[in-house]
């Protein structure tokens, strides 16, 4: 079955020069499918993520890992031995400066000892970062990443005051990470640093005069990301977007990419929108890499695709395997069985080529009837026979 895409390009309605460049559209997306099926059955790894910890110094409303301020997860987590012994094996499979190793949390920079496995990860020739809320990150703290080899930095930052203020449950959070960002943008050591924004019914409306504020500021790119049904963001949590809401973001996203040139505005890899939005809201064509390209250590040892996938879809843990015997013997429903994986009607849908259920984040197996489509949330299914 061939996406509906697809066959739109080949569409026998136009001739000539026209024609001409539906035909290469066509045989482009070809192209890209075919090319996921190869990164499936060859499962390169180019993103390993390590959780280093679930304690977090605040206690966010659209927290999707349920997150913590306390210790009672501290005695679950791995020791920095631990996760140099996997870095150290993986290496001597693959070419480690062709990955790239992100720290996350929880909030990671609780733990004194990520900037020792950076420095690690580095000497091993990997590129590393960290994406944190920034509420730790003074200037000694910096200086002691720069100082390890830190290469890329991800910085948590829900809209202007007011909104950040109120997803963070915490008065002058906006403020504290708004000084950091003017501190990152004066001393750009790193090689990529971006904003990360998570969209919600609170902040939806005042993204035009946050962009602006970034801009202002400095900031080389902010990426969007919807919020979704996880942890404490459920959906009773009053912060989901509605499908109006949904057109809004991709409509902003689409034309701050045609209409700005002093910050880049991108949507996170964050589901399948169909042809009238993808690659206008992003780089490229969205791919969900979880468990083919991308995998994740978690905080207890635990393996898995991306960070944000749920926690039974777990592959095993280091704690009894090397990640590299669990990368390989494992992941089947991230691969070849992800069709089956996918809500039931996913599997007569004619977008899976180009869909594949929108991201693996978004599978429920709690409740596998429940459906993430985008094209269903913002009214543009078409004639699917899904």
């Amino acid at each position: 079955m061939t996406d509906g895409l697809i066959d739109l390009a080949r569409a026998d309605t136009v001739s000539g020069e026209d024609a001409e460049r539906r035909e290469a559209l066509a045989d482009s997306l070809e192209r890209f499918i075919e090319n996921k099926a190869r990164l499936s059955a060859e499962h390169p790894l180019r993103y390993l993520f390590w959780e280093s910890t679930l304690r977090c110094n605040l206690a966010c409303r659209h927290c999707g890992s349920d997150c913590l301020r306390d210790n009672s997860t501290r005695d679950r987590e791995l020791a920095p031995e631990a996760i140099k012994h996997q870095l150290a094996d993986i290496a001597r499979r693959y070419d480690p400066r062709s990955i790239t190793f992100a720290i996350i949390g929880g909030e990671p920079l609780i733990r004194t000892d990520i900037d020792e496995v950076g420095a690690f990860a580095a000497g091993l020739g990997y590129s590393w970062g960290v994406t944190t809320n920034a509420m730790l990150l003074d200037a000694r703290r910096l200086a002691s990443l720069k100082a390890s080899g830190l290469s890329t930095i991800a910085v948590s930052l829900d809209g202007l005051e007011e909104e950040h203020d109120a997803l963070r449950q915490h008065k002058g959070a906006f403020r504290k990470v708004s000084e950091v960002i003017v501190r990152l943008v004066a001393d750009p050591f790193y090689h990529a640093f971006d904003v990360i924004c998570c969209v919600s019914s609170l902040n939806i409306d005042s993204l035009p005069a946050f962009v602006d504020y970034l801009a202002d500021l400095g900031v080389p790119q902010v990426r969007f990301t919807p919020v979704f049904s996880r942890g404490r963001a459920g959906r009773k949590s009053g912060l989901m977007l509605s499908g109006e809401q949904y057109r809004q973001l991709l409509t902003f996203i689409a034309l701050s990419r045609q209409r700005r040139d002093d910050i880049i505005v991108t949507l996170s890899e964050e589901g399948y929108w169909g042809p009238t939005w993808e690659c206008r809201i992003r780089d490229g064509m969205h791919y969900c890499g979880s468990g083919t390209v991308i995998a994740s250590i978690l905080h207890d040892g635990g393996i898995t695709g991306c960070p944000s996938v749920s926690r039974r879809f777990t592959e095993g843990s280091v704690r009894d395997k090397d990640f590299l015997e669990l990368w390989d013997a494992g992941f089947g429903r991230f691969r070849q069985d992800r069709r089956a994986t996918a809500p039931d009607s996913c599997q007569v849908c004619d977008h899976w080529d180009l869909c594949e259920g929108g991201g693996f984040h978004l599978f429920d197996p709690e409740d596998p009837a429940i459906v993430n489509c985008g094209l269903r949330k913002i009214g543009e299914m078409g004639e699917c026979h899904g």
